[in-house]
């Protein structure tokens, strides 16, 4: 049976993670002659080569190394648990750090509300949170360095698993003044000919142009933008509409009197705003009321 210490796989995360034996036994305030004999012990333990060295002088992991580096991290992750008391007690399990990972779009939603959340409740419990693309978020809860990421149901892939938060229904964008303002629903249709500034986080912007073609229309997009203030600001000048995801118990933070919201009369696929969460584990508790925190709040 292979043999193999907790502190070996500490520091084989390590070195996936800085991408160099140096940078690893740095971090891990070892010297780098330790840092490699451990790894070669672990190789040698497992019977595998995992790692490679590249012709830039990093380190990447093998195939068999992606796959230890997984379970690594979701072991050390138990291994934290286990040494902050969680099987002390339901109570004693709400201390610690939950790693959060957050599309753009839907950060100032969920993020401060979470924060104010737990600060007032739970507060041996730390958040942290990264913002970024859904795919790249999901990767990340697969790999273990994230305990949950929030997204669309529509842009979950493969290798996790997901927790409905509210169902989240796309709409239009018009400034307050538009002559369409006040329309209790609208179609692609009743609005081809205005130009349309999208998020352009991927794959937002590509999501919205299907459902625009889905419904026969080709849209003139005119801009993109990755800052949520930029796209209600043009909106609200009058000079392009978007489409927002809205929620029932949340507006869009950038929703204010100068823009309008108006459903989508068009027929949809059905969305969710979802936590995607990894596979097959008992997830902390910490993680499960943070899920249930989102699910509250926007509801």
């Amino acid at each position: 049976m292979a043999e193999f210490t907790l502190r070996q796989l500490e520091y084989f995360v390590a070195v996936l993670d800085h991408g160099s034996l140096t940078k690893a036994a740095s971090e891990s305030n070892i010297s780098q002659a330790a840092a490699s004999m451990a790894i070669a012990q672990l190789e040698k333990s497992l019977g595998l080569d995992l790692l490679i060295r590249t012709r830039a002088k990093r380190v990447e992991p093998t195939a068999a190394g992606i796959e230890l580096g997984l379970r690594a991290r979701r072991i050390l992750r138990e291994t934290a648990d286990l040494r902050g008391g969680a099987l002390l007690g339901s109570h004693e399990e709400m201390r610690g750090r939950v790693s959060i990972g957050c599309m753009v779009a839907i950060s100032p939603r969920v993020i401060p509300e979470l924060i104010g959340y737990f600060a007032e409740k739970w507060p041996e419990v730390e958040l942290d949170f990264v913002e970024g693309a859904a795919e790249d978020l999901q990767k990340a809860v697969g790999e273990g360095e994230l305990d949950l990421a929030f997204v669309y149901s529509l842009q979950v892939v493969a290798g996790v698993d997901v927790v409905k938060v509210v169902e989240s229904r796309p709409q239009f964008m018009l400034a307050a003044g538009h002559p369409l303002a006040g329309s209790a629903s609208l179609s692609f249709a009743d609005l081809a000919d205005e130009d349309v500034i999208l998020f352009n986080v991927p794959p937002s912007a590509e999501r919205v142009t299907a459902m625009y073609l889905a419904a026969g229309i080709e849209p003139r997009v005119r801009w993109k933008s990755v800052v949520a203030q930029t796209i209600r600001g043009v909106v609200a000048s009058g000079r392009a509409i978007s489409v927002t995801h809205a929620w029932p118990g949340v507006a869009p933070v950038y929703a204010d009197a100068k823009v309008a919201l108006v459903p989508i009369k068009d027929e949809l696929p059905e969305s969710w705003l979802v936590a995607a969460v990894p596979p097959g584990i008992k997830r902390a508790r910490r993680v499960d009321e943070v899920i249930g925190a989102a699910i509250h709040l926007a509801g």
